[in-house]
């Protein structure tokens, strides 16, 4: 589902604050500054409204990237579109994420 929510990456080399383009229960695709390759393994803060509420959930996970736009990095390029798996994620907040789409997804404005 597309979704533009707040999400912090913690890489090695270094950390992005970036928002999702789309997300599912499986993972996020987004927008960072520089090249990252495919298989690197990410650490991921997100924060998950709660619909109908002020609030959001506070979800701490691990991912892979399974994918990067464009392939490799070049000079004249200063945005790469990565796709995360969600490799190690709470069931709890795998479940949230669900329902956040569901509801999401059945809400009349996304229609």
């Amino acid at each position: 589902m597309d979704a533009s929510l707040p999400l912090k990456l913690f890489h090695t080399d270094a950390d992005f604050i970036t928002e999702t383009i789309n997300i599912s229960s499986g993972g996020a695709y987004c927008q960072i500054d520089r090249f990252i390759p495919v298989m690197t393994k990410l650490k991921i803060l997100m924060f998950l409204p709660i619909i109908g509420r002020n609030r959001s959930h506070k979800i701490e996970c691990e991912g892979i990237i399974v994918r990067t736009e464009p392939e490799y990095p070049a000079d004249d390029i200063d945005k790469y579109n990565i796709a995360i798996f969600f490799s190690n994620i709470a069931k709890k907040d795998c479940a949230k994420i669900t329902s956040y789409v569901k509801k999401k997804m059945s809400s009349p404005s996304c229609n």
